[in-house]
């Protein structure tokens, strides 16, 4: 699988120093943000091929972010990562464009095994 270029866009340092650390460790370059409004400037800045975003924010909705992220034709792949997990927040998050939904806490490999289905394969959807 090649390099990713790849943002985190959590309040929780914790979490993202996790994130960070744990894809870095597989090749992949790792920025994050503590706020939605830092993480859709970095967006707008960037070039991110995956965007691991909190649904819960301090400033704003990670839903929302999603919302305007695909509207403004952003093509990034976002993963949804929430402590709040309900079905009808993952239903949310897929009618919006999430690739896919992970539930806090979540281990290293399952952010690992995430992050590998969507760009395993070249000719895939995201490759």
């Amino acid at each position: 699988m090649k390099a990713l270029n790849i943002l985190v866009i959590d309040d929780e340092r914790v979490i993202c120093d996790a994130c960070c650390l744990v894809l870095a460790e597989k090749g992949h370059r790792v920025d994050h943000c503590l706020t939605g409004n830092s993480g859709l400037l970095a967006i707008e800045r960037g070039k991110y091929d995956l965007i691991l975003l909190d649904v819960k924010l301090p400033d704003l909705d990670g839903m929302e972010i999603l919302k305007s992220v695909r509207e403004k034709g952003s093509v990034p792949v976002v993963i949804v990562m929430t402590g709040y997990s309900t079905m009808s927040n993952a239903l949310q998050a897929m009618k919006l464009g999430a690739a896919d939904y992970l539930s806090k806490p979540f281990t290293d490999d399952e952010l690992v095994e995430a992050v590998e289905k969507l760009f395993a394969y070249e000719g895939s959807r995201y490759g």
